[in-house]
């Protein structure tokens, strides 16, 4: 034997690799019990998520079909509103004509007496002013009375003497 401490030298090498593998497997362990408690950790949240997911999902089908009545319910108004906005329509029309007829049979009844107060822009306070109302309907506005504007007009007036 060349060198007697050779052996000796190689066994406390050897041990000393075991020694470092020793701590290696503890702090090994170690991990792999914290990775333990952090998958069942992690398999209630994810079971969690599951849960609020399908709450999610329930609470969407819930805002679509109350969005669906919701529009469906506006649908209904707007339907009732256009009806209501033509029978409006209906109505002023046939009120025009009433007018022009009562307007008429006034101008009949007074003999054509036209020594009365005038309305609108341009009137002053005693009563001289343009020959009639502009604006009585919202077609009328910015244009010149026609006759039909003047009878409304007397009716107006007619109206007002009555108060």
């Amino acid at each position: 034997m060349l060198f007697p401490h050779l052996s000796f030298v190689v066994e406390v090498i050897g041990a000393c690799l075991l020694l470092v593998m020793i701590l290696y497997a503890v702090q090994l362990n170690r991990r792999l019990t914290l990775l333990k408690a952090d998958k069942a950790h992690l398999q209630k949240l994810i079971a969690s998520f599951n849960q609020s997911t399908a709450r999610a999902e329930a609470s969407v089908q819930k805002l679509r079909s109350g969005s669906l009545e919701a529009n469906e319910s506006l649908h209904a108004s707007i339907k009732q509103a256009k009806q209501l906005c033509d029978d409006l329509a209906f109505m002023i029309d046939r009120a025009g004509g009433v007018a022009d007829r009562l307007d008429h049979s006034i101008g009949a009844g007074r003999g054509g007496d036209r020594n009365v107060r005038t309305f609108g822009p341009g009137a002053n306070d005693q009563g001289a002013g343009v020959s009639g109302v502009t604006g009585l309907r919202p077609g009328n506005r910015g244009r010149d009375m026609s006759d039909s504007g003047r009878k409304k007009a007397a009716l107006l007036r007619a109206l007002d003497g009555i108060r």
